[in-house]
């Protein structure tokens, strides 16, 4: 059902796609349509607040209850208003000093301009919602949004404006570059689908998937089962089980290339378990992983899986400690084995911690690079080559940007075709219910 609320919303996100706008034209996206898209955008805003205050039939300004609000933007649009102006030749020339800072300034223009804009836009919207809802008991959309809690908003603002630059711009910008041809350093020259044919053509970018996969199967089910099990076990009034918690979360404070390193040594046939076992007698013993072809990335995975299975066993055990202690009374009394009450209420039970987990162990799988690279270096080959060490080799070894975007590009696309259907299942589940 359309509602007053709607075009307000609509207003909102018309204005924050023409700052996202403005910001990949001024981090370098120089592509045609999206040069003045941003004043064609607020051009759009501009069209709701003159339907929004047509629908109203009202417009007061020195009796509007909003006017005080109203006249903080457009003291607010005065500011940004100056310091656009600071931008201009005919400012400098009355002020040589702010010559100094030009680059600065050039840098702001556009930023400044936006606010003028967007400034008086929201003074122009609580102006018309003021007039509108003089008798609203509940504040609308656009009045919660630009009035109520406006000091807690203004501080959040660096925050949100940083995560929107590194997550969404820096994404954007990066799928724009995959379709281009840059090399060295970005470039604006278009050449469509050209950088993902010669990616999806490449052994070594199959032999990355395939590592992936392998990898990070074997990761998902082995951590959660390893993890689970030591959880339980410590959950049994271990002895010593403090001691027992340090020595499994130990491995986690190293980091990733230590672990390579560490256990490059232990797999390698000169030194490490190999020679072990032939010095105690076994002489045709031979397990050389990091060597092998076929089982390279198996030897990754153990490396990997002794760093990250301890983390996951505190967390699971502290999934565990949550349980309450009446139900394994309950279950002790009805006879149900131990196994059972694992399996048909206690995991059950925990199904946020398994999510969590699940999270965090994907997370891990999508970015490996430190373990290949400290163990194997992508060895033998390109045997254990994985997607991340594709990106970084292109990127910053063989200095082909577009070919490095187009690849994580592809990263980011099979996260999101894991990501959307399992945050539909769990949020449209949860929001029927």
């Amino acid at each position: 059902m359309f509602t007053k609320a709607h075009p307000e919303r609509f207003f909102i996100v018309s204005i924050m796609l023409a700052f996202v706008a403005l910001v990949m034209t001024t981090v370098g996206i120089k592509a045609q349509f999206l040069q003045n898209i941003q004043f064609l955008i607020l051009l759009v805003s501009l069209l709701l607040v003159i339907w929004i205050g047509f629908k109203a039939g009202k417009f007061k300004i020195i009796t509007n209850r909003l006017r005080n609000r109203a006249l903080g933007w457009l003291i607010a649009a005065t500011f940004s208003a100056v310091l656009w102006s600071f931008a201009q030749k005919s400012t400098q020339i009355l002020f040589p000093a702010l010559k100094e800072y030009r680059k600065i300034w050039n840098t702001f223009e556009p930023f400044a301009l936006y606010a003028v804009v967007v400034f008086i836009l929201f003074a122009l919207m609580l102006f018309i919602v003021g007039s509108r809802d003089s008798n609203l008991e509940r504040p609308g959309f656009i009045e919660r949004s630009l009035v109520h809690n406006l000091s807690s908003k203004i501080a959040a603002l660096p925050m949100v404006l940083t995560a929107v630059g590194v997550f969404v711009i820096a994404t954007l910008w990066t799928v724009y570059h995959s379709f281009t041809n840059s090399r060295m350093l970005p470039k604006s020259e278009f050449i469509g689908l050209a950088q993902y044919e010669r990616l999806w053509s490449s052994d070594r970018w199959y032999m990355s998937i395939e590592n992936l996969a392998i990898y990070g199967a074997c990761s998902l089910i082995f951590s959660l089962v390893i993890g689970f099990m030591l959880a339980a076990l410590l959950d049994q009034k271990t002895r010593f089980e403090n001691t027992f918690r340090t020595i499994f979360l130990y491995p986690f404070a190293l980091s990733f290339i230590v672990t390579g390193l560490v256990w490059q040594w232990i797999l390698n046939p000169e030194y490490g378990v190999e020679k072990i076992v032939r010095s105690i007698g076994f002489e045709s013993f031979v397990f050389n992983p990091l060597y092998n072809i076929d089982i390279v990335i198996y030897g990754i995975l153990a490396a990997g899986l002794w760093q990250g299975t301890g983390f996951i066993m505190c967390l699971m055990l502290a999934g565990l400690r949550g349980i309450d202690q009446e139900i394994w009374k309950a279950a002790r009394i009805d006879g149900i084995p131990m196994w059972k009450t694992y399996i048909q209420i206690v995991i059950p039970m925990m199904r946020p911690v398994f999510i969590t987990t699940l999270v965090i162990i994907a997370a891990g799988i999508i970015k490996v690079y430190d373990l290949v690279v400290a163990q194997t270096s992508g060895g033998p080959g390109i045997s254990s080559e994985v997607p991340a060490k594709y990106v970084y080799d292109y990127m910053f070894g063989a200095q082909n940007l577009a070919q490095g975007f187009a690849a994580s590009t592809m990263m980011l696309v099979s996260v999101l075709i894991v990501l959307i259907p399992f945050t539909y299942l769990e949020f449209g589940r949860r929001k029927n219910a």
